[in-house]
């Protein structure tokens, strides 16, 4: 029987990097795009925010599709370090146990006239920003901002994989992560 998963956006590149993750793990996964509220602005600001939004997605995905095994949420959203203001996706898996995994992509720094302005809150999010400088339309269905910051190398639906990966990890390694007593 096939591994049923909702997927909470209908974001084509979210679904297609959620998909590709999973598919390597469960071949035989069936996986649902549902449209649901992150219950967190546009732009999410701190990990905080991303994280509930993430969470939210993937509760919310499982709570409309019954019958389903998982909910995945993935949220982008932008932190700071030092300053310098950083985009990061997340997402989250949630089993409908209350037993939620979290995993993160890789994250590239942002120019700060962008982080400025989102943080002041003269821009409602990033792809508006990216969209207006670049002269390109619904850039965060596409490839992404990261695509057009390195020339096509690394692309959204990238970021969304591996977050995914990760976030997978403690459900592939349910031992090493259920015991807290763990021996050798």
């Amino acid at each position: 029987m096939a591994l049923k998963v909702a997927v909470g956006s209908r974001n084509p590149v979210k679904v297609k990097g959620v998909e590709k993750a999973f598919k390597i793990f469960y071949p035989d996964v069936c996986v649902a795009a549902v449209p649901v509220k992150s219950g967190v602005p546009a732009q999410p600001i701190g990990f905080d925010e991303i994280l509930e939004g993430a969470k939210n997605r993937a509760s919310r995905a499982l709570q409309a599709c019954r019958g389903f095994d998982l909910g995945v949420g993935v949220e982008a959203g932008m932190y700071t370090v030092e300053g310098l203001w950083f985009d990061v996706q997340v997402t989250a898996i949630s089993d409908g146990e209350n037993r939620v995994t979290y995993g993160f992509s890789p994250a590239f720094q942002l120019p700060k006239d962008f982080a400025r302005r989102l943080v002041e809150g003269s821009a409602e999010e990033l792809e508006e920003l990216v969209d207006e400088f670049y002269g390109t339309t619904g850039i965060g269905e596409k490839g992404g901002f990261v695509s057009l910051l390195t020339k096509g190398i690394v692309v959204r639906e990238d970021l969304t994989f591996y977050s995914t990966v990760m976030a997978l990890i403690p459900r592939l390694n349910r031992r090493l992560y259920s015991n807290p007593n763990l021996r050798r």
